[in-house]
């Protein structure tokens, strides 16, 4: 799965039921205080998801996961009728400028991206008023949830002691796809090696044809590296996949980059002083998380929610 479509995935899972009200009913499966869900709504969410998985939606609705993913839909709902009661808005102007971060990191004109949509079976529109709820979504958030989490000193180093196996330095063997900046086609050249990728090519041999850095000679392979030592737009993308998956094409000061995780090696603990910003970062997230289900739980109470499957 391209990571283009992941975000496609991503938006579509949290507020496709905000973007679909032009759909004709065919059946209401849940009301949600003034909002409904259809079949429809569901049926097209499934189709995305759950892509050659399913045949039709009645095979997906004896599916176990049914209950889970209808509370995704009502979760979603109900932030937006808080975002209507808060007075939240996202300019277009907003959105806009999210599509266009989009388009540069991933290297793709507008022409491609809504190619891309289009493969997926999703319209634009509906990808477009996904981001918007996804700005609506944490502006809301941060509107009623209180941002201040107070840490003590005790609660970084039990949370260190008791997490100590995570905080092994992590090795990482990568191969790398360099194309050098000084090339005038040097993203085109890039992004012919990853679609070679895509289609199946071994990364080794690929290296040796497209690759301008030393490592060519030897498919790519780069050997052990620390995560921290790498440059912040390598070491970013590298958080996003598994050993045995390659990254897409990476623009960095210095041209254009595959990165392939071979394998991930623990080493030693780092110590507590050097995590201690870490550690509190992940403190105030998890008690942010926790909060958020608390939010969406009182929500979820005082809300007038019926199932109808």
């Amino acid at each position: 799965m391209s990571l283009l479509y992941g975000i496609i995935l991503f938006i579509l899972s949290l507020f496709l039921p905000a973007v679909l009200h032009s759909e004709v009913v065919d059946r209401i499966i849940a009301i949600v205080n003034d909002d409904v869900i259809t079949l429809q709504e569901l049926e097209k969410y499934v189709h995305v998801e759950k892509k050659d998985k399913f045949v039709s939606v009645n095979e997906y609705l004896r599916n176990i996961q049914l209950k889970e993913k209808i509370d995704v839909f009502i979760e979603s709902l109900l932030l937006k009728q808080q975002a209507k009661k808060l007075k939240i808005e996202v300019s277009d102007k907003e959105v806009e400028g999210i599509i266009d971060n989009i388009k540069k990191q991933y290297l793709i004109t507008e022409v491609e991206l809504k190619e891309q949509l289009k493969k997926d079976n999703v319209s634009y529109k509906d990808f477009y008023e996904g981001l918007r709820m996804n700005v609506i979504r944490g502006r809301v958030l941060a509107r009623v949830i209180s941002p201040d989490v107070l840490v003590t000193e005790e609660n970084l180093k039990e949370y260190y002691k008791q997490h100590a196996d995570e905080y092994k330095e992590e090795e990482l063997k990568l191969q790398q796809i360099m194309v050098s900046n000084k090339r005038e086609d040097a993203q085109n050249r890039a992004l012919k090696a990853y679609n070679l990728l895509i289609e199946g090519k071994p990364f080794e041999t690929v290296a040796k044809e497209f690759s301008d850095d030393p490592s060519s000679v030897h498919g790519g392979d780069i050997g052990y590296a620390k995560k921290e030592e790498l440059i912040p737009e390598l070491r970013q993308q590298l958080n996003l996949i598994l050993p045995g998956m390659h990254t897409h094409v990476i623009k960095t000061p210095y041209g254009f980059h595959i990165l392939k995780l071979v394998e991930v090696k623990k080493g030693d603990t780092t110590t507590f002083e050097t995590l201690k910003e870490k550690i509190h970062e992940r403190i105030v997230q998890e008690e942010s998380e926790k909060r958020y289900k608390e939010y969406i739980n009182k929500l979820r109470k005082s809300s007038y929610i019926e199932v109808k499957i």
